[in-house]
């Protein structure tokens, strides 16, 4: 099962990410990003289970800088 992460700019963005998703009703976690897919940025994703398009859309819609999306495997 695959875990999708939004991959943000910096810490900052991850934090302002987390209170504008859950403003919209969005479940979402901040967390770090997995060491393989640090290829630039400050190393924070945001954790989306459910609607990770629409979060997606509205971080960028909102200013905050997305730098991509990776699946990351769950733990069993």
């Amino acid at each position: 099962m695959e875990k999708p992460l939004i991959m943000v700019s910096s810490v900052t963005y991850a934090m302002q990410g987390k209170e504008l998703l859950q403003h919209y009703g969005i479940k979402v976690r901040v967390e770090r990003t997995p060491k393989n897919a640090l290829r630039q940025g400050c190393g924070y994703s945001l954790y989306v289970p459910q609607n990770t398009d629409e979060a997606e859309t509205l971080l960028r819609n909102s200013g905050i800088k997305v730098l991509g999306r990776i699946e990351r495997s769950r733990k069993p």
